[in-house]
């Protein structure tokens, strides 16, 4: 999640103000196309790896809490779910809707098959990228926010800190003492 979050701080503070520096029109496309050339397969990939393991995370959550799964984290999962897709719908309207975009109109132009963007049109995506941006980074805070209530609800959050109740039973995720499927609760000191 941090090198996603990171790439999409890199193309609001480095690439698109790099890109604003750049001595003409032609030179600022170039540099935008290489920047997208490598930004757009990344945040996609890391996406996907972040999907993934969430997938086999929460495989292993399912097995050790049992038959209580639904009623403990269900609507929180569902909720997680969905800012996850959300945040996956606009990484890729971002990056196949807009970003992509500007390279391969340019593509085009070069071929002879259409004009490239307008100076305009192209600020207008870079506007819409920058504030998409922004929403994915809220977005990826929001489920890594949900994300941590859902396992605090599983019994696998930090303890509470208050005196007698600070060596309170809870499940441990994986491990010693964990009874997967049968949903038990062990001592942890």
């Amino acid at each position: 999640m941090a090198s996603y979050v990171g790439a999409q701080f890199a193309v609001i503070y480095m690439l698109i103000p790099a890109a604003e520096t750049a001595p003409d029109e032609a030179a600022r496309r170039r540099a935008l196309i290489a920047g997208f050339r490598f930004y757009n397969p990344f945040t996609i990939a890391v996406l996907g790896v972040i999907v993934i393991t969430g997938a086999m995370r929460l495989t292993d959550l399912k097995a050790s809490i049992g038959f209580a799964y639904f009623n403990l984290i269900g609507p929180t999962l569902a909720l997680k779910l969905g800012l996850a897709f959300l945040l996956i719908f606009i990484q890729t309207y971002i990056t196949f809707g807009l970003a992509f975009r500007i390279g391969r109109q340019e593509e085009v132009a070069a071929h002879g098959d259409g004009e490239p963007f307008t100076v305009e049109k192209v600020n207008s995506m870079l506007s819409r990228i920058r504030a998409m941006a922004w929403v994915t980074i809220a977005l990826a805070a929001a489920v890594l926010w949900v994300s941590l209530t859902m396992t605090a609800r599983a019994g696998f959050g930090p303890a509470p800190a208050s005196g007698s109740s600070a060596r309170q039973a809870h499940t441990p995720a994986f491990g010693v003492g964990s009874s997967r499927g049968r949903g038990a609760r062990t001592e942890c000191a």
